[in-house]
């Protein structure tokens, strides 16, 4: 699941969204 405000990336488990900013990454630019 993604956060386009927060540019996150929260991972999906078992059909789950986790929504912890601790288990989420950082979303980067393509030009990175």
């Amino acid at each position: 699941m993604i956060c386009k405000g927060d540019r996150l990336a929260y991972p999906i488990r078992d059909g789950i969204p986790i929504m912890w900013a601790d288990e989420a990454r950082t979303l980067q630019d393509k030009a990175e």
